[in-house]
């Protein structure tokens, strides 16, 4: 019988879908095998009337809910910092205003931590999808062990942001989430590893994740290219990495930046979304 509680960390702000936030909130707080204990909301800057009602109508379904208002958009990662702060158990679970929790998703990974209680941070594989859960493109697999993990961070996101349950202790202690542009989350893994976390990925897809809302267009702005700097700058540093890798890992990125969108759709789909 799982006795571990754990909160849940989303944030949500102003140009998010109704929509979607209803199906996020509907698959974490009403169809799960386990709910959480709690969900703490950080509302990233003012909301739009029709998200401000999807919130008070789940807050009615949820006693729970903690919802943390920010005066102004501050972006994710500042978002999040601010958000795990108010998180009142050990265990956090992360997820998304825009994808979809599979029912499973808290009951296996509770039962993960505790068979395997020395894990700092668990992922799983995701299933992406286009607009609905009838409309699969692609599932995503992540590497699995701990060590496995460490290989993978050097080229690449280790872990699917929006599947992740980790404990607060363990991120506080790397410093908490901090603003990087796209890659806030990338960013705090490798801090995690530079101080000795331990790391695992479940091999079963336990969240729908929605990548037909401009996730290439995102992968295509310039401050993408800044953002992987620091996050190779940091792995040089901490030895993680050696210079050729740097040297690497940066002419990747700026030619997956200036890749034509087309061609980038297609990389993602015959190339990035096999298991490493």
């Amino acid at each position: 019988m799982l006795i571990i509680k754990f909160s849940v960390l989303m944030s949500v702000y102003k140009k998010e879908n109704p929509i979607y936030l209803s199906d996020s909130l509907e698959s974490i707080l009403v169809n799960q095998n386990l709910k959480p204990d709690e969900l703490v909301l950080v509302k990233d800057g003012p909301l739009t009337d029709e998200l401000e009602k999807v919130i008070t109508r789940y807050q009615g379904y949820f006693t729970n809910f903690k919802t943390v208002p920010l005066d102004t958009n501050v972006g994710l990662g500042l978002a999040l910092r601010e958000g795990l702060e108010h998180c009142s158990y050990e265990l956090v679970a992360r997820m998304d205003s825009d994808d979809i929790a599979k029912p499973n998703r808290f009951e296996e990974q509770l039962n993960y931590f505790q068979e395997h209680p020395e894990i700092d941070i668990l992922g799983s594989a995701v299933t992406e999808i286009n607009s609905g859960i009838d409309e699969v493109i692609s599932e995503k697999k992540m590497p699995l062990s701990h060590e496995a993990i460490l290989t993978y961070m050097k080229r690449r996101n280790p872990f699917c942001h929006m599947t992740v349950v980790f404990k607060k202790s363990a991120v506080q202690k790397s410093g908490s989430y901090q603003s990087l542009d796209l890659v806030e989350d990338y960013y705090l893994w490798v801090r995690m590893a530079a101080q000795g976390c331990r790391f695992a990925n479940m091999e079963q897809s336990l969240v729908y994740a929605r990548i037909g809302n401009g996730m290439h267009l995102r992968r295509s702005q310039p401050t993408q290219i800044t953002s992987w700097k620091v996050i190779n700058d940091f792995m040089l540093k901490e030895k993680m990495i050696d210079r050729r890798d740097w040297i690497k890992n940066l002419l990747l990125v700026i030619a997956f930046v200036y890749m034509p969108l087309g061609l980038k759709k297609r990389v993602y789909k015959r190339i990035l979304r096999k298991q490493k």
